[in-house]
């Protein structure tokens, strides 16, 4: 299944290349002017969101439900989620 393939293969990658700019731009690392500072913010924080919003465990078939505020992550994702510098 696709959404399986992407969730082993891919999604872990894109939630660390959304944190790590994320951290980049908190440490000033990225040379940006403010407004495109705020505009890659939102847009990382709108990725790591959409990347813990995945449905890891595939039982959601309607992606507009409400959102429960938990998650299924997979136990390859435990390490990074429990990090204190997540």
């Amino acid at each position: 299944k696709t959404s399986v393939s992407f969730r082993d293969v891919c999604l872990l990658k894109v939630f660390q290349l959304g944190l790590t700019t994320l951290k980049q731009l908190q440490t000033r690392a990225i040379n940006a002017d403010p407004q495109q500072e705020a505009i890659l913010g939102e847009q990382s924080l709108a990725l790591t969101v959409r990347c813990l919003s995945f449905d890891f465990i595939g039982t959601n078939p309607d992606e507009s439900t409400e959102d429960v505020g938990t998650i299924q992550a997979p136990t390859s994702w435990r390490a990074l989620l429990q990090d204190p510098a997540t």
